[in-house]
């Protein structure tokens, strides 16, 4: 490593100007920056030695730059960095400057490497943004002290010190650095959102297609299922429509990243279910991968019967197949994978007297080579990967992503040679003892009763025309297909159908286009878009178009139906009475606006008090939106008056919080829903409250 030069003979804060402005230029990169601080630094204060030391969130040393080491010095350096004990530690933990004229006199000089140059002056200044100390800059060895053959000492000379002005300048200019740290770190974090934005940009284009693909193959399946009764057979269409499913899951997960996991869906799933499906999704890696690279690994089922999980039984599966795939990956001679599931011992309240639920551990062990302190840091960061191209680094950021969208927590435990374990722990649905499913028999089905009708199916996609067209003649429905979106709207004006089922993205007119001019003919007409963008529409868009939903293709059959069950009752819906509970006065009013708009009533409360006033008082109510922080009383107030009626409203719990974080102040609700996506999800929030009331 080159060897610092003196700076020419300018003015102090000449020097300090010169030294902060040349970070500017390697402020897009970060270890570049770094390496750039300590060299303006030597050169400030003239000194033959500059370091900076890093912290990690946890205070330990975390990185180490230096400059000023001979060749030979570093190689025998570069694996055995100082640890941040003796004077670094010093320096590292008492936050404030530290000078010595000599280094070996103080008795905390300890812990120096083998082969560490002797140093005997020191100057130490923090770096610090607010409250909070990013690492330690030092320098050592002032040049013009003994040995330094461009200084002017001689062997045996005094050595010389850092002065006041070194420290004030030292001082000066390691604020600046902290500063250019945490923009370097702002810019790279910019950049990381960027490639996450056109990474969503990049899946979207990609969906369409791929949905299309898997609608065709689920639709397929479906059919085959009704048709085959041999249980081999049967077992490996159940297989194949998992896969389609988990595939439909995996894109849509990957372009919606930076959104929050839809929780409205979420249903009571069966953990050791969940597990071995996983477990048999991933054999073909574990094992017959594996087995062809002469590799043996054997997975071990460690299950016990739990409380279900309120939960997206695909998103949490998806989460164990991607910790198994892990797993094997740290396997390359083979080895052993633990997958268990267990209740954790209840625990009576927290330390603030407040009930703690019951909760349920998941864990994936592996017998394999370990990941380095280092790495472990960083392992739930977007884009990170030790895997070079093979790895995308939205793996494991997805698996912290589902497991908090499910008020849960993930940790790990790893040592290096000694394999890895993870843990997921999830709150479980207390009360209930039931997780089939919610109306599903075991294809997968719905039970809604629906009566034939007349549908028009408009798809440009043959395929998926074909076998949507097959699947709704089975159910013995009349269809009426058509490729071409201009001739069905012809033929719509010409004879009204019970329901329109469209795609969205189709030449010579969109879907939306189609249900405006069905719409102008026949105004009651129920339309129902089937698109592969159907994660992307909202419920504003619905309702601008006048469109009744939006189904995401590959769309399950069972959803299909619920929505043609919708459609055809949609006149016979009686609206909602609705308890607005929130002292955001102009959130109120648009979002009582919003509810309004679809033909329900509003009642509207500022407080906790009223709400409960009006929940005692037995008025009808069938959903309550119901915010998280009230002036007068905890919202578990008003959430309890609500589960004490006979016939009990549909509450769903808004707040700027994460949905984990309302569960923990107000369990037991229906929904919970930031405040953010309130709108956004508005149409699914009085669809659940339109089944519940209807009984479905």
């Amino acid at each position: 490593m080159a060897d610092a030069r003196p700076q020419p003979s300018h003015g102090p804060l000449e020097r300090l100007y010169a030294a902060t402005t040349a970070l500017g230029g390697a402020i897009e990169d970060e270890n570049r920056l770094l390496q750039r601080i300590v060299e303006e630094l030597a050169g400030l204060v003239d000194a033959r030695y500059a370091a900076l030391g890093i912290l990690g969130q946890d205070g330990t040393l975390i990185q180490f730059e230096t400059i000023g080491l001979t060749p030979a010095e570093f190689d025998t350096l570069k694996d055995d960095p100082p640890h941040g004990r003796g004077i670094l530690g010093a320096l590292l933990h008492e936050g404030k400057p530290l000078r010595l004229d000599d280094l070996t006199a103080d008795p905390r000089s300890v812990g120096f490497p083998p082969g560490h140059p002797p140093m005997r002056t020191f100057l130490g200044v923090p770096l610090v943004i607010g409250n909070r100390v990013l690492g330690r800059l030092y320098t050592t060895e002032k040049r013009g002290g003994p040995g330094d053959p461009g200084g002017s000492g001689v062997p045996g000379s005094a050595f010389v010190p850092f002065t006041d002005e070194d420290e004030m300048l030292a001082l000066g200019f390691a604020g600046a650095a902290a500063v250019a740290i945490q923009s370097a770190r702002q810019t790279s974090q910019l950049v990381q959102a960027e490639r996450l934005r056109a990474t969503g940009e990049l899946a979207v284009g990609i969906a369409h297609d791929f949905n299309n693909l898997l609608a065709t193959i689920l639709g397929r399946t479906e059919v085959l299922l009704g048709q085959v009764r041999d249980p081999e057979q049967r077992e490996s269409l159940e297989a194949v429509r998992r896969a389609a499913r988990d595939g439909a899951a995996t894109v849509s997960r990957m372009r919606e990243y930076g959104r929050p996991v839809d929780t409205t869906e979420f249903r009571l799933v069966d953990l050791p279910d969940v597990i071995q499906e996983a477990v048999q999704l991933s054999r073909p890696r574990w094992q017959g991968e594996a087995q062809r690279g002469g590799r043996t690994i054997d997975v071990d089922l460690r299950l016990s019967r739990t409380w279900p999980v309120l939960g997206d039984p695909v998103a949490l599966r998806e989460v164990l197949v991607n910790l198994l795939f892990n797993a094997t990956d740290a396997l390359p001679y083979g080895g052993s994978i633990e997958v268990g599931a267990r209740d954790l011992p209840i625990v009576a309240a927290s330390p603030d007297g407040v009930p703690v639920p019951q909760r349920v551990e998941l864990w994936v062990r592996d017998s394999g080579t370990g990941i380095p302190e280092d790495v472990q840091a960083r392992i739930f960061e977007p884009f990170f990967t030790t895997k070079g191209a093979q790895g995308s680094g939205l793996g494991l950021p997805m698996v912290r992503k589902v497991v908090e969208a499910h008020g849960g927590s993930v940790s790990l435990e790893s040592a290096h040679g000694a394999g890895t374990t993870f843990r997921i722990v999830l709150p479980a649905a207390a009360g209930e003892d039931d997780a089939s499913g919610g109306g599903r028999d075991e294809s997968g089905i719905s039970d809604v009763d629906i009566p034939p009708a007349t549908i028009v199916l408009v798809d440009d996609q043959q395929d998926v025309l074909d076998t949507m067209g097959m699947l709704l003649r089975r159910d013995g429905h009349y269809v009426r297909p058509f490729h071409d979106p201009v001739a069905a709207v012809e033929a719509i004006k010409a004879e009204r159908p019970d329901v329109v089922v469209t795609d969205l993205g189709m030449p010579r007119m969109s879907g939306w286009a189609l249900a405006r001019e069905a719409r102008e003919r026949w105004p009651d007409l129920p339309v129902i878009v089937l698109t592969g963008w159907g994660r992307d529409v909202t419920a504003a868009q619905l309702r601008q178009h006048g469109v009744l939903t939006a189904l995401a293709k590959p769309a399950e059959l069972a959803d299909v139906r619920r929505a043609l069950a919708r459609a055809l009752r949609q006149a016979e819906e009686t609206p909602l009475r609705v308890l607005l509970v929130d002292d955001a006065a102009a959130f109120a009013s648009v979002l009582a606006v919003l509810i309004g708009q679809d033909g329900h009533t509003v009642r509207r409360a500022a407080t906790a008090g009223e709400a409960i006033a009006v929940l005692e008082g037995g008025e009808p109510v069938d959903l309550v939106m119901l915010d998280l922080n009230l002036p007068d009383l905890p919202s578990a107030r008003v959430l309890a008056a609500a589960r004490a009626r006979s016939s009990p409203p549909v509450v769903c719990v808004a707040s700027g919080s994460a949905p984990h974080a309302m569960q923990r102040e107000a369990p037991g609700a229906d929904l919970y829903v930031e405040k953010a996506y309130v709108t956004e999800q508005l149409e699914q929030i009085l669809t659940t409250a339109t089944r519940r009331k209807a009984g479905v």
